[in-house]
C-alpha cells in the first residue's frame, strides 16, 4: 500500500515529531482532533488555524487537566499565569499543528467550485443509494447557493482552507497512525454552521479522495463531529488550540514591541522549540497552494 500522505510528503520533520509523540500511546487507535481559528482579525497580523490531537482516552481525564490549568479562553486574560504557560509547554496528551495562512480570502474560486459541484453530483449517480441519500440533498442545496447574486466569499474561503487541512490530517492519521476512529471537536463559528454544516460533508469527501481506498470502510469506525456528542464535556478541549492560535496570530516580528505580553510570553516560553507543536505555512497563489514549515528558535 502506498503510505505517502500530503503531510508526510511535505513535512518529514513533522513526521518525526509525531512519531515521538505517538510512541507514548502505542495501543491507541482512536484520536480526538480539536481546532480553533483566529481569522480576519484586523488587529492581528496573521490568520491562523490550529489543530490539537489528543489520544482517545476518557474525556474527563483530559477535561480536568485543561480546566485546572486553562480556566478561560486566552482572550479573557490580560496576562497568563506560569501555570498556564507551563501546561501548554508540557502537557503530555496533546500534539498541535498550526497553519499560518497567507492570501486566505482569495482561495475560493467560484467558477471552479460550480464545476466541481456539477461533477460531484454527476458522480453520485454511481454511489450506493444509502450514501447518496446522505449527501446529495446538501450538495445540491450548496450548489444552488453558489448561483446567488451575493455569496459570502470570506466564509467560503475559510471553509476551503479548513477542508484542505482537516482532510490532510485525517489522511495522515488513517495511513501513518493506523487510526480507526477520529472525532473532531471544532470551535463553533460560522465556518462550521454555514449552510447547515456543509463543511462536514466536504471533509468526508476530501479525506475519502485522499485515502483513495487505501483504507476500506469497514476498517474505519467513524469520523464524527462534536455536534453528535455533549458539547459541555468537550468545550474545554478547544482551549489548547485557542491559546496557540491566539499567540501565533499576534506575532508581528516587524514590530515586536506591539505584541501583547501574554501572546509573546506564551510563544517564547511554550511554542518555540516545542517538540509537540509544529507550525506550517500555506500561501495561496493563483494556480497552487505553497506549503512550507516555519522554524522559530530562541536567540
Amino acid at each position: 500500500m502506498n503510505r505517502k500522505t500530503i503531510l508526510s510528503s511535505h513535512f518529514p520533520e513533522f513526521v518525526e515529531k509525531w512519531k515521538n509523540f505517538q510512541n507514548n500511546f502505542k495501543r491507541n487507535a482512536s484520536w480526538y482532533i480539536t481546532s480553533d481559528y483566529c481569522l480576519d482579525d484586523k488587529n492581528k497580523p496573521n490568520d491562523v488555524m490550529t489543530f490539537t490531537i489528543f489520544p482517545f482516552i476518557h474525556p474527563y481525564i483530559l477535561k480536568e487537566g485543561i480546566k485546572h490549568n486553562l480556566s478561560k479562553d486566552i482572550k479573557d486574560f490580560s496576562n497568563l499565569s506560569e501555570k498556564a504557560i507551563n501546561y501548554i509547554k508540557e502537557s503530555p496528551y496533546s500534539f498541535s499543528i498550526s497553519f499560518i495562512i497567507e492570501c486566505k480570502n482569495n482561495i475560493f474560486n467560484l467558477e471552479q467550485n460550480k464545476q466541481l459541484m456539477d461533477k460531484l453530483i454527476k458522480g453520485m449517480d454511481n454511489w450506493p443509494q444509502n450514501k447518496k441519500e446522505e449527501f446529495i440533498h446538501k450538495i445540491k442545496s450548496f450548489k444552488n447557493y453558489l448561483y446567488r447574486k451575493e455569496i459570502d466569499i470570506k466564509t467560503l474561503s475559510n471553509i476551503s482552507v479548513l477542508v484542505h487541512i482537516m482532510s490532510s490530517i485525517i489522511e495522515f492519521l488513517l495511513i501513518k497512525a493506523n487510526a480507526r476512529h477520529i472525532y473532531w471537536i471544532s470551535d463553533r463559528d460560522n465556518i462550521t454552521s454555514f449552510h447547515n454544516g456543509i463543511v462536514h460533508e466536504f471533509i468526508r469527501l476530501g479525506y475519502a479522495n485522499l485515502i483513495n481506498r487505501r483504507v476500506s470502510d469497514n476498517e474505519v469506525y467513524g469520523y464524527l463531529e462534536a455536534k453528535d456528542y455533549d458539547k459541555k464535556i468537550f468545550d474545554d478541549f478547544i482551549r489548547i488550540p485557542d491559546y496557540i492560535s491566539g499567540s501565533i496570530a499576534s506575532m508581528d516580528f516587524t514590530n515586536v514591541d506591539e505584541i501583547p505580553d501574554k501572546h509573546y510570553n506564551l510563544f517564547d516560553k511554550s511554542i518555540v522549540d516545542n517538540e509537540r507543536i509544529y507550525i506550517m505555512k500555506i500561501k495561496h497563489l493563483q494556480n497552487e497552494d505553497i506549503l512550507s514549515d516555519l522554524k522559530f528558535t530562541r536567540v
